[in-house]
């Protein structure tokens, strides 16, 4: 697996309950942490918008 060094600042995101339950239920089930979740779901959807399936405003 390709290791990925980031330059970035590291930030501090508090999930509403039910976005923590969503991101909690789903990482157990794919065997990701709660972080490794949002790094997926934030890939995805940077991949979409360069596709242009998805509009960030």
């Amino acid at each position: 697996m390709e290791q990925v060094t980031v330059k970035g600042k590291q930030i501090s995101y508090r999930p509403r309950k039910e976005v923590l339950e969503f991101l909690e239920k789903n990482a157990e089930k794919t065997y990701r942490s709660v972080q490794g979740m949002m790094d997926y779901l934030m890939n995805r959807m940077i991949e979409m918008e360069k596709k242009g399936e998805l509009d960030i405003q």
